[in-house]
């Protein structure tokens, strides 16, 4: 069990991450594929990647083993909290690790999952082993995850939608009772299922929430006590993926074209947080049960994902959805 412990400050400075993170989603993506258990709906993916990989990615994913610890320093925190953060600006900050926190990590790494003369290469900071780490990193999320981002991006977002709602109906309470089933929120100590014994006091540095496509079973969070905070968690995957795995066929984005189903569109767009039916029947002006008819449908396209909201429903643009709003199109692929 992992006990995360928070004072009045913690609480005051918690929030959610910008969006998915190009690099814990590649962290995470690493463990799916070495560890030959991902789901089926993935499996798919892990034979179009395992063809991809080259020698250089074979060697970064001896720093990323299935089970056991991965370096901390590979997922540092500058791309959760700007949502325009790139990867090559996350990739600067993993060349920018102190020396300091490298020998720390790599200490930990067991010699059997990377050889012992490149992980004391990293430790001391050595420019080419670290050039080349960052460069193995970016192939591989090139290679690997860019093609399916827009997908992996838009089912994050929506889980950070759903969070951001509970946030704003129901407070810091509610937010945190709700974020996943291995989560229990027992006042002012957060409990995590966990394969370690271990207690984080926040101590008010706050704490981050990453909801993660790639992060399957148990939540994760970096060992080093020094790092910021951060609680990466499952996202509750949509059953309906398959609708965005290509854009719909020509009859029913024909019947996209009403007015009234391109305002449904343009209203849930138009709220961060993901919107309600009883908000989409108030702000475009048609009764309860035409408002849900009309977002099942655009739901069946693809164009709009939907996910339990208490009592509610809550929707969010895809990113075929948003694709069509704006004109251009998205990459949304199958896996």
């Amino acid at each position: 069990m992992l006990r995360l412990h928070f004072t009045a400050a913690d609480l005051g400075s918690l929030r959610l991450a910008s969006g998915a993170d190009p690099l814990w989603e590649s962290l995470l993506s690493q463990h799916a594929l070495t560890s030959g258990h991902e789901p089926p709906a993935l499996g798919p993916w892990r034979r179009r990647a395992i063809m991809r990989l080259t020698p250089e990615m074979r060697a970064m994913l001896s720093l990323a083993p299935p089970t056991g610890y991965s370096p901390d320093f590979l997922t540092p925190t500058r791309g959760l909290h700007d949502a325009d953060t790139g990867l090559d600006a996350c990739l600067d900050e993993v060349l920018a690790t102190p020396v300091d926190h490298l020998r720390t990590d790599l200490r930990q790494v067991r010699p059997q999952h990377c050889p012992r003369d490149r992980a004391q290469r990293l430790a001391d900071g050595d420019r080419a082993a670290m050039t080349a780490l960052t460069d193995a990193m970016r192939a591989y999320f090139e290679a690997v995850l860019a093609t399916y981002w827009e997908l992996i991006s838009g089912q994050v977002a929506g889980a950070r939608a759903r969070g951001a709602r509970f946030l704003v109906d129901g407070g810091v309470d509610r937010m945190l009772a709700t974020l996943h089933p291995t989560i229990r929120w027992d006042p002012p100590t957060l409990h995590v299922a966990y394969p370690d014994d271990r207690d984080i006091h926040l101590a008010g540095r706050g704490l981050v929430l990453l909801p993660s496509f790639f992060c399957r079973g148990t939540p994760v969070t970096l060992r080093a006590a020094d790092r910021p905070p951060v609680l990466v968690y499952p996202i509750d995957h949509d059953p309906d993926r398959d609708a965005e795995r290509t854009p719909p066929p020509g009859g029913e984005l024909v019947a996209l074209l009403g007015s009234t189903r391109a305002a449904v569109l343009r209203v849930v767009q138009s709220h961060p947080h993901g919107c309600t039916t009883t908000d989409l029947a108030r702000r475009v002006r048609i009764s309860l049960s035409s408002a849900s008819e009309h977002a099942t449908t655009l739901r069946r396209a693809g164009l709009l994902r939907t996910r339990p909201y208490g009592r509610h429903m809550l929707h969010v643009v895809t990113p075929l959805g948003r694709a069509l709003l704006t004109g251009r199109p998205g990459p949304p692929q199958s896996w």
